[in-house]
């Protein structure tokens, strides 16, 4: 009788913890402002929304490739990106600033003082665009945002170039980032963030510049930006659908996607634009 007691009461723990390491095993919920927003959007436009991760160096060619619909991922906007892909209206601000060790408070002031130092970014990023247009002698491209700020922090490059949004979210008393600080009264360049689509799908980008407008207005957009601190950051973001006047070929590439029943958005990993919980 002792011995049946015994294998149930091992038979009860061996099925509990493998429960428990299968749960430990299951992927954090993906947040953040991009997210959410992007899940709103969805919903409004009626389709389901798929997150995929890439790296954000090869973001283009994941997006001719058809492997993601979208890129939205705090996607700085710029002339030559408008040229090549379809960008939506601007949604929110952003600049890209310096971030350092406080105890380098007072070597590097200035973008003078850094021409020497070693300056890191992500690869692909605005970032990256910075530190050439600077011309700072000593660069190294990291693979994300994260991993320069990182990379700071270790001590393995002295400064970071990067998004004043994910700055911010990192630079406090209460991250594990504490001992960074950004570079006071240094901003290099002030930019906005928006959504790329395919060259030529005009279309979804009109669908998703009409979703963001109706967020607008109804409040959720103001919502989701509160949540992460970013109310301030909002661009006006009013617009007046296009759709009508769009030919066949420019609204093909929103009625694939009304057919499969979800956009596929390409993303990287960074707070409070999108990260775990």
């Amino acid at each position: 009788m002792k011995k049946r007691i015994v294998a149930a009461l091992v038979a009860v723990v061996m099925i509990v913890g493998c429960v428990c390491a299968f749960a430990a095993c299951q992927p954090s919920e993906l947040i953040g402002f991009d997210v959410d927003l992007a899940k709103a959007v969805a919903q409004e436009l009626g389709v389901e929304v798929e997150f995929q991760l890439i790296s954000w160096d090869a973001k283009e060619t994941e997006l001719e490739s058809k492997s993601i619909d979208l890129i939205w991922n705090g996607l700085t906007i710029t002339d030559e990106r408008k040229e090549a892909m379809e960008i939506s209206t601007p949604y929110l601000n952003n600049k890209q600033v310096a971030v350092i060790k406080k105890s380098n408070a007072d070597k590097y002031t200035t973008a003078e003082s850094m021409k020497d130092a070693a300056v890191t970014f992500e690869n692909g990023s605005a970032g990256a665009d910075v530190a050439k247009a600077q011309g700072f002698k000593n660069q190294v491209g990291a693979s994300s945002q994260m991993m320069a700020l990182t990379d700071v922090l270790s001590g393995s490059s002295d400064v970071v170039i990067l998004d004043s949004v994910l700055a911010n979210f990192y630079c406090n008393a209460d991250s594990k980032f504490s001992e960074l600080m950004i570079v006071p009264n240094l901003v290099f360049v002030e930019e906005t963030y928006g959504i790329a689509a395919r060259k030529g799908d005009v279309g979804t980008i009109d669908k998703i510049n009409t979703a963001l407008s109706a967020l607008q207005a109804n409040g959720k957009l103001a919502e989701i930006a509160k949540t992460y601190g970013l109310e301030s950051e909002l661009c006006d973001v009013t617009y007046t659908s296009k759709w009508n006047d769009l030919t066949a070929e420019q609204k093909s590439g929103w009625e694939e996607l009304q057919k499969k029943g979800k956009i596929v958005i390409g993303y990287t990993v960074y707070a409070p634009i999108a990260y775990t919980a």
